[in-house]
């Protein structure tokens, strides 16, 4: 709002003045501003006498001069141009100019009136203070600074000394703390202990343990352990391959495969029979020619629920049973029940008492827990008590619980007894380690899948098809007889590593069937089939129909087929995870 009697002051555009300043103060207001821009002008030439060089810029109709003058000899002059313009622009302010008002043009230039605008000449000088950059130039888009440099992604290729051959050979005395180091990758590694109560098995033999060593390095491990497995009733001369391990920078090169190959080798020359390995890597073996046989069952449950759904279903209406930890002379008991049991399956090692008593000393347990009936006494014989089933423990594992068989049904009580414990001691879960056709699979999950992510493969290798099948010629006999077959059979196998016949007939002098192996020959029924087929067929985890259907086996007459089905029947696969469990 304008006070009456006055007239507002009008600026000039250009000036020093600031429209927002009020008009009776704007006098003073702008005198000082010049003056504080002339002195910040001259200030810096004053205080770099020395300088070689000072710039000015001044605007000139819009365009930016920069002028450039030694210090020394153009400081006064420079002085004096800030002083007449400073003066300049106190007179626009006050009003006190006696020159004609000045003209506005189209361009919004200011001139004095009357006088033309001479081409080239000056409307509107703008001083600014020395180190201000104005800079004229497009504006150009330049590209984003990256901070964190990019680096492409290369495809990982091992040096060349990686990518040689290795030498296998039997490990070294001095070898066990790189050993060591090299299994600590394992999901189950051993420690030193497992290492020292190996020296201390029964069959022990220092050139079991091979090492891939490279440029001086050791780079892969296998260990052979010699075992006597059970195929049914029949107990053969085996061994495990185990610790199956190379060095993550080493793989892809061959170097474990190497080292199987190296194991097979040992294997033969040490009269083994049929070779077992518990493997996450079963694509790897089957490679190199050996059987995947089935899968290596591992169910996890919560105590409460498998508590439930126990005490939901068939309870035990047999003898009175006492549960309690066992005492170390049960051992003997312990091991009738396992035997008792073992007969069932395929692939669990036939235990003698030297061999129980040295796992036991291994320490790869926590507690047993052993069910008797009867009146419960210390007693070195099972005089007053008997024991009839047994729970192994590690952990929250649970890896074996066997009952006898005339106590059909006692395995549900003494998981109940396991999970009971479990919840005492505040274990939120239990893993059930068993065979696949174990029914207790089902109470712990409470469904009936039985899959699980991390469960292994168990494969096998046969390496004398000829004494296998020697071994085997009883139990088939006893198949024959009780599918109630009494003439003679004789059934032909001819693979790349066998070619023979097994026939059963009237035993001589005696009752009953007796069967022979005959090597080189194959009669009229026989079947051709791959090794690793055979493989699985003398096991017992071949399905002649299924295998004929797929392609992996050839019968030459029906009558082959439903004579392998009969001879070799098919029978649940169990490695019990106790005798490979690291101390």
């Amino acid at each position: 709002m304008q006070r009456a009697g006055r007239t507002p002051t009008r600026f000039p555009t250009g000036s020093f003045a600031s429209p927002r300043c009020r008009p009776v103060r704007a006098s003073r207001s702008l005198a000082r501003s010049a003056g504080r821009a002339m002195r910040a002008a001259v200030a810096p030439a004053k205080r770099k006498k020395g300088a070689a060089k000072a710039r000015l810029k001044i605007r000139v109709s819009g365009e930016p001069v920069t002028v450039k003058a030694a210090a020394a000899g153009k400081a006064a002059q420079r002085r004096e141009d800030a002083s007449a313009a400073g003066r300049e622009a106190v007179r626009l302010a006050q009003g006190t100019d006696r020159r004609q008002p000045a003209a506005k043009s189209r361009s919004g230039e200011l001139r004095p009136a009357g006088v033309p605008r001479a081409e080239g000449a000056v409307a509107a000088v703008e001083i600014r203070p020395s180190g201000t950059v104005v800079s004229r130039r497009p504006a150009v888009k330049k590209p984003a600074i990256q901070h964190v440099p990019h680096h492409p992604i290369l495809p990982l290729k091992p040096p060349a000394w990686m990518l040689e051959e290795c030498h296998v050979a039997p490990a070294r005395a001095g070898d066990q703390s790189e050993i060591l180091q090299l299994l600590a990758g394992l999901p189950a590694p051993p420690s030193r202990a497992e290492f020292h109560a190996a020296v201390d098995h029964p069959d022990h033999d220092s050139a079991n343990r091979l090492v891939a060593r490279l440029a001086g390095r050791i780079v892969g491990h296998a260990e052979i352990v010699p075992r006597d497995l059970l195929v049914g009733a029949a107990a053969v001369r085996g061994a495990v391959i185990d610790r199956v391990a190379v060095l993550p920078e080493c793989r892809g090169a061959g170097h474990g495969q190497r080292l199987v190959r190296a194991a097979e080798e040992r294997m033969r020359q040490t009269g083994v029979v049929a070779a077992f390995s518990r493997t996450r890597i079963a694509p790897s073996f089957h490679e190199l020619g050996w059987s995947v046989l089935g899968r290596d069952c591992a169910t996890p449950g919560r105590p409460t629920d498998i508590l439930a759904r126990l005490l939901e279903g068939q309870r035990w209406n047999g003898e009175a049973v006492t549960m309690r930890q066992w005492r170390h002379v049960e051992l003997p008991a312990i091991l009738r029940i396992y035997n008792q049991n073992a007969s069932r399956f395929v692939g669990p090692l036939n235990r003698s008492e030297n061999y129980c008593r040295w796992l036991v000393s291994r320490g790869a347990f926590d507690s047993i827990i052993v069910a008797l009936v009867g009146q419960d006494r210390y007693e070195l014989h099972e005089s007053s008590a008997r024991i009839v089933g047994y729970a192994i423990q590690s952990g929250n594992r649970v890896l074996e619980i066997m009952a006898d068989p005339e106590f059909t049904g006692l395995e549900r009580e003494i998981l109940a007894r396991v999970c009971a414990e479990a919840i005492e001691n505040d274990r939120q879960e239990i893993v059930y380690e068993s065979s696949v056709a174990d029914p207790l699979h089902a109470a712990v999950s409470g469904t009936e899948s039985l899959v699980q992510g991390g469960d292994r493969m168990i494969v096998a290798k046969v390496f004398r098809p000829h004494d296998l099948l020697a071994a085997l010629a009883p139990a088939a006999a006893a198949h024959v007889a009780a599918a109630g077959i009494r003439e003679t059979v004789e059934l032909g196998l001819e693979a790349p590593s066998f070619r023979g016949s097994i026939i059963v007939a009237e035993a001589k002098g005696a009752e009953g069937r007796q069967a022979t192996v005959h090597p080189g020959r194959v009669g009229r029924s026989y079947l051709r089939l791959a090794d690793d087929e055979l493989a699985r067929l003398l096991l017992g985890q071949c399905d002649p129909v299924e295998a004929t259907a797929a392609g992996r086996m050839e019968p030459s007459t029906q009558v082959a087929q439903k004579l392998a089905a009969q001879l070799f029947p098919r029978m649940p696969l169990w490695s019990p995870m106790w005798d490979d469990l690291p101390a």
